[in-house]
C-alpha cells in the first residue's frame, strides 16, 4: 500500500514510520527536518515541507493510498494539530484519497467520563488543556469530512517493548485501563486500521 505519513519525526510517529516498512508499505513522509528521518529503507520517500503548506500536503498525499497522521505539538498553547488536520482533510478530498487514520489523545468525547478524577481535575484542564483543545478542533475536523476515518485515542505513552496484549473499543467497553500505551502496540494497532474497517468512522481508544 502507498502510505502517506505526518509527524513521521515524532516519537509516535518514528514507531509507526517502522512499523509500516515492516509490513512493507511505501511510504512517504513530509517533514520540516528531513535529517531527523535517519532511516534508511527503498519504500521510504521523505519530503521537506510543512503540514500548513497546501502544495506540501498535496504533493505529498498525491497517488496514495491512505494517509496516517500522527501530528504532535506538544503542551504549548498552538492549533498545530487542528491546522494541518485541516490542509490534510482538504488535500485527500480534492486527490480523492479516502482512507484517513488519525491519532488523538483519551479523555475526548465519550471517553472523558471514564477519566480518572485527578485526571479529570488536575491533567486535562490544567497541564494538557492546551493540548486537548487542540485535539478537539482536529477530531472536529475529521469528523466533518466525508473520508473514511478512523481517530485513535490513545492514552499516556511509554517508550516499552510489544506486548500485543491491549483493550481497544469505545471507552464505555473498557475497564481497569491504565492509562499507558507502549509505543510499539500503538504503532501496531494505528497499521492494523489501514487493513480492517472495524472501526471505520469511528474513535476507538487504546490502553493497557
Amino acid at each position: 500500500m502507498n502510505v502517506a505519513i505526518f509527524g513521521a519525526t515524532g516519537r509516535t510517529g518514528r514507531a509507526v514510520l517502522d512499523e509500516a516498512l515492516n509490513r512493507g508499505h511505501h511510504v512517504v513522509a513530509l517533514t520540516r527536518s528531513p535529517d531527523k528521518l535517519k532511516v534508511d529503507d527503498e519504500n521510504l520517500e521523505v519530503v521537506a515541507g510543512n503540514v500548513l503548506d497546501p502544495k506540501a500536503v498535496e504533493k505529498v498525499i498525491h497517488g496514495q493510498d491512505a494517509v496516517i497522521s500522527v501530528l504532535g505539538a506538544g503542551m504549548g498553547r498552538t492549533t498545530l494539530r487542528t491546522e494541518g488536520t485541516r490542509q490534510i482533510v482538504r488535500a485527500m478530498e480534492r486527490a480523492g484519497v479516502k482512507r484517513l487514520v488519525s491519532q488523538s489523545v483519551f479523555g475526548l468525547g465519550d471517553s472523558a467520563s471514564t477519566l480518572p478524577l485527578y485526571w479529570k481535575a488536575l491533567v486535562k484542564p490544567l497541564i494538557l488543556r492546551n493540548a486537548y483543545r487542540d485535539h478537539a478542533g482536529q477530531e472536529a475536523a475529521i469528523a466533518a469530512s466525508d473520508l473514511d476515518w478512523t481517530i485513535t485515542r490513545p492514552v499516556s505513552l511509554r517508550d516499552w517493548d510489544p506486548s500485543g496484549h491491549y483493550q481497544h473499543g469505545p471507552a464505555a467497553a473498557m475497564s481497569d485501563i491504565t492509562l499507558k500505551i507502549g509505543l510499539a502496540d500503538l504503532a501496531r494497532f494505528t497499521l492494523d486500521q489501514l487493513e480492517s474497517d472495524q472501526y471505520l468512522r469511528e474513535m476507538p481508544g487504546i490502553s493497557y
